[in-house]
């Protein structure tokens, strides 16, 4: 075969090779499989359903086991990335997991989550580039700002009744 032959072929070998890695990159993933699970969100918390709304709008799919991956999470190099986010996401703040962590972790992540909030530093921008939908308005950062509030509170005096609760039992009436 020719040199001439060869080049007017390359652009379609490129094509076909650039196809099969797209369909190949669906298939690696590393930061683990994409997973979801139908565990409510904040189980065990004091939560109003309004704030659960805002949380499944605006932070369920980062942080929590029940992400909805759109169809360009499944082509690398975005997929790796989006996994990536997600995958940091999740180990920082889980909220399908949220039963599984102790009072103090709790009462630590609902002062982060307030600060975030207050702040506006959560949902990351490039999120919101990609869902603009899913962006609080003020008044919901302020309904998610109070709950992580009264929360924390509620922690505060569960523990401190835990605490009290065994002094008290050893006394004699």
């Amino acid at each position: 075969m020719d040199m001439k032959k060869i080049l007017r072929k390359r652009p379609r070998y490129a094509i076909a090779c650039a196809g099969v890695l797209a369909v190949a990159s669906a298939f690696i993933h590393p930061f683990g499989l994409k997973t979801n699970s139908s565990r409510p969100l904040l189980s065990g918390a004091d939560v109003d359903p309004a704030v659960v709304r805002i949380l499944e709008k605006s932070c369920q799919n980062c942080h929590s086991e029940r992400t909805e991956w759109p169809w360009y999470s499944y082509i690398a190099p975005m997929s790796w990335l989006i996994e990536k986010d997600v995958h940091e996401a999740r180990s920082h703040m889980n909220l399908s997991r949220w039963d599984e962590y102790d009072a103090q972790k709790q009462h630590d992540l609902l002062a982060e989550l307030a600060a975030v909030v207050r702040s506006r530093r959560m949902p990351l921008s490039r999120y919101i580039l990609l869902h603009p939908g899913d962006k609080p308005s003020p008044d919901e950062f302020e309904r998610i700002y109070q709950w992580t509030r009264a929360e924390r509170r509620r922690l505060t005096s569960l523990a401190s009744a835990h605490s009290a609760a065994p002094a008290d039992a050893g006394v004699a009436r």
